[in-house]
């Protein structure tokens, strides 16, 4: 860089701070010289950030705009930020949800007009007092200069003197400077470009969204007027927008072919104090439904219905035009409804008028000549109809059903003309395959369903209750609905449609079949009738399932078929022994086994075995403990939320001394949620495996004995400072221990102490009454519970079984677990 740019270019900083300062203090009044804006305009728009930003200053709008510029007095509008008049455009509630086509075409954000100085001006542009003129000369002499246009129509060249130029076109201009400094600079050449435009004022008027006068350039036709004040109102003419010149009509715009068609012939370039007036909307049409772009249109008189299709884009597909129609207000205040068949032409050149709303209907969702295969099926699809198609036509291999599909039954559903009552049509696909064009391979009719079923999911059962409850709503008085139930020992029991020529057989099918407990020699056909005096009639049909005349017994409407089960049927059973016997694991049981015939088929208990310490569990009484369980949750909720909506009283109790917070009963109920029922059977095994007569314990599925090894130990739970476990000692009592592990808290109900001996039985020791032992000394494996004294909580009201319950299944359990 030479040293004269770079103090050039210092220079130039040095002013835009000063320009930037000037600015600021702009704002306190004091006013910048020309040359200092000049200036920093001509630093790059980032220098002008840049500089800006160090001096925390917000820079005036336009202040990059080029030199000579005319400052433009407003920046196009945003309708979003200027409060419009409200206006009331439609009274056809038809047409409620459409809005009229076109008016959001202006409704952008562009904050200034300036971008339009920069677009090449033509040949023909005529020059004017404001415009200005690039000059390049070249040869014997480089100089550049440019010439504004004076308000006496001349522009100064350098050395050479005045020049006229105003009224002249750009072309002219541009060949007199040429010729004028080629006869007077003997050697020098000169280019000529169009240099700033002048600005001039116009005005915009009518229905415009904010009318009002603008400066603009003057390469600016009618459509940048309408930016400039916000664009049309929803009141305004989109299609007959004048521009008026000293009171005559110079052009005529019409919006829709620049927004339907691009076209911009008639967008006139405006000229200082030309009006752009904007009339108001003469007629509006409405258009809705199966076409592209529904909204109103603007529609010129002599155009009609066709005109307003193409406006919105032409019919969808899905359009039915045969069932267009009309909603029109007639001048008699009447609102009727013109039906119009769009399918032939011409109704295309029907009049409309205005509030008219045309509605073109959507076709039928319901596609014609198809058939439906769903349900239990690889690919569920429609098909194609067409005459004499069959099921074997559709799935011509298993190899399309899913896994598992029940291949003996299958449903057609069909709807029968003209009430389109439902008709159920049942087949084998198996015998469709293997007998295919025959009736075993049914024929389809155009709309039918078909669909398959699963041996295994629920999926069927859903499925068959949904046309059952179809059947049960078409029946009448004088038709009955058309169903059968069927129960007991088939797979899939339940109500079935009832379809032609069905059988007992049939019937059984469709429930998936027999089980195994099924009795084919006995099973009954319950039947309802009504007879001609709607008198019921019942009756009984006992049947034989081995017999095929039975099988091919017709069933009716409502009949009901009873499957019994094998007299004496049982499961296979099963119970579980644990622990210390010779062979554990899983049994087998047959009725009348007992837990003693289990044990020694099991071989017996081993030398380490401690049988009063095994536990024998029973799902019936795991359930029932579960339950138990459940419902002290539910009364310890309740009293807590009870205790606390009487805090008051509860803590004035409190103060008086002695009752357990809120809190602890927080924490019992939080014990009791996680306790889990173990269905514990309080067992004396020495006994069962004496095998006495009076002491017989008969199994049912699931029960489980787990005998524990011998322990020496001695648990104490519940109300001591410390609870622990022991070493069993034959000479020390209960109390002993409750000593050793820190004695009773503050707590603890003294006279409640019992102990949960290792075989679940209970004892109380100071009353030496027994709940399920007659052994009163302690043993190894025995548990002490030192409850919660019960009278100490009455604010949550503890009832006293709760606390024998809860100690017996949650500490007991723990005591167990420690064997």
């Amino acid at each position: 860089m030479s040293p004269h740019k770079a103090k050039s270019t210092l220079f130039s900083r040095v002013v835009a701070f000063l320009c930037i300062a000037l600015y600021s203090l702009f704002a306190l009044s004091v006013q910048p010289t020309p040359q200092q804006i000049e200036q920093f305009k001509r630093l790059p728009p980032a220098e002008q950030s840049r500089l800006a930003q160090q001096l925390g200053v917000t820079l005036p709008a336009a202040t990059n705009a080029p030199a000579g510029a005319v400052p433009q007095e407003q920046s196009v509008l945003v309708r979003e930020d200027v409060k419009a008049p409200d206006v009331k455009l439609e009274s056809n509630s038809e047409g409620q949800g459409l809005k009229p086509f076109g008016y959001d075409l202006f409704a952008g954000n562009p904050t200034t007009f300036e971008p339009v100085n920069d677009i090449p001006v033509s040949d023909d542009y005529q020059l004017g007092p404001g415009d200005s003129l690039k000059v390049n000369l070249y040869g014997k002499q480089s100089q550049f200069f440019e010439l504004v246009i004076s308000q006496e129509g001349q522009s100064y060249i350098p050395d050479l003197g005045p020049i006229s130029l105003a009224g002249l076109t750009f072309s002219e201009a541009k060949e007199k400077i040429v010729k004028t400094i080629d006869q007077k600079m003997i050697g020098v050449k000169a280019s000529v470009a169009m240099g700033q435009l002048r600005s001039i004022r116009v005005f915009v008027l009518g229905e415009a969204f904010l009318p009002g006068s603008y400066v603009v350039s003057a390469l600016s036709t009618i459509t940048n007027a309408l930016v400039l004040s916000g664009g049309v109102s929803e009141l305004g003419s989109l299609r007959n927008i004048q521009l008026k010149r000293q009171g005559k009509l110079i052009q005529t715009l019409d919006l829709y072919d620049l927004l339907l068609k691009g076209d911009t012939r008639n967008d006139a370039q405006l000229r200082s104090g030309d009006v752009v007036f904007i009339p108001p909307v003469n007629s509006r049409i409405g258009i809705k439904g199966e076409v592209r772009r529904p909204a109103y249109y603007e529609l010129k008189e002599g155009e009609a219905l066709k005109d307003l299709i193409q406006f919105a884009g032409g019919m969808l597909p899905s359009a039915y035009p045969k069932a267009a129609s009309i909603n029109r207000i007639q001048k008699q205040g009447h609102r009727i409804l013109v039906n119009v068949d769009l399918s032939s032409q011409s109704a295309f050149s029907s009049p409309l008028y205005d509030g008219d709303v045309l509605t073109l209907p959507k076709v039928l969702e319901k596609v014609k000549k198809v058939v439906n295969v769903s349900g239990h099926i690889e690919r569920a699809q429609a098909y194609n109809w067409t005459e004499g198609l069959r099921v074997s036509d559709l799935v011509p291999s298993v190899d399309y059903l899913k896994a598992k599909a029940d291949l003996d039954y299958a449903l057609i559903k069909r709807y029968k003309m003209p009430n389109r009552s439902l008709d159920v049509i049942g087949f084998s696909l198996s015998a469709a395959l293997a007998a295919k064009g025959t009736e075993a391979d049914p024929l389809l009719h155009d709309q039918d369903r078909i669909i398959f079923f699963s041996k295994l999911d629920d999926d069927r059962k859903a499925a068959i209750n949904a046309i059952v409850e179809e059947l049960r709503a078409q029946a009448a008085i004088n038709d009955a609905s058309k169903e059968v139930l069927i129960s007991g020992d088939v797979r899939f029991p339940g109500a079935y449609p009832l379809v032609e020529n069905m059988t007992v057989e049939n019937l059984i099918t469709a429930a998936g079949g027999l089980t195994e407990r099924a009795f084919q020699l006995y099973a009954e056909l319950n039947r309802t009738e009504f007879d001609v005096a709607q008198t019921l009639v019942e009756s009984r049909l006992n049947l034989d399932l081995s017999d095929a005349a039975s099988l091919s017994t017709p069933v009716k409407s409502r009949d009901v078929l009873q499957i019994k089960t094998i007299p004496n049927w049982s499961e296979s059973n099963k119970v579980t022994l644990g622990g210390e016997v010779r062979f554990p694991g899983v049994y087998a049981i047959n009725k009348g086994d007992t837990l003693a015939t289990v044990i020694e088929r099991a071989g017996g208990l081993t030398e380490f075995a401690y049988a009063p310490g095994a536990m024998f569990t029973r799902v019936a009484l795991r359930e029932q403990q579960a339950k138990q369980l459940a419902e002290m949750q539910a009364r310890l909720e309740a009293d807590i939320a009870k205790a606390e909506l009487t805090a008051v009283n509860y803590q004035t109790s409190m103060n008086k001394g002695g009752n357990l917070e809120v809190g602890e009963a927080q924490k019992l109920l939080g014990k009791l949620k996680e306790t889990r029922a173990t269905g514990r059977l309080v067992i004396d095994l020495e006994k069962v495996i004496a095998n006495k007569d009076d002491y017989i314990i008969s199994l049912e599925d699931g029960d489980v004995l787990v005998v524990p090894k011998i322990k020496n130990s001695i648990t104490i739970v519940g109300e001591v400072q410390l609870p622990i476990s022991q070493v069993y000692e034959t000479n020390m009592s209960y109390w002993d221990y409750i000593e050793r592990s820190g004695g009773l808290t503050n707590k603890a109900d003294e006279d409640k102490i019992y102990i949960i001996k290792a075989n679940g039985g209970v004892m109380i020791p100071k009353s030496s009454n027994w709940f399920a032992s007659n052994n009163q000394k302690l043993s190894p494996g025995d548990t002490i519970v030192v409850p919660l004294d019960a009278e100490k909580v009455d604010q949550v009201i503890l009832w006293r079984d709760m606390s024998q319950i809860f100690y017996q299944i949650a500490l007991g359990a723990a005591a167990v677990g420690s064997l």
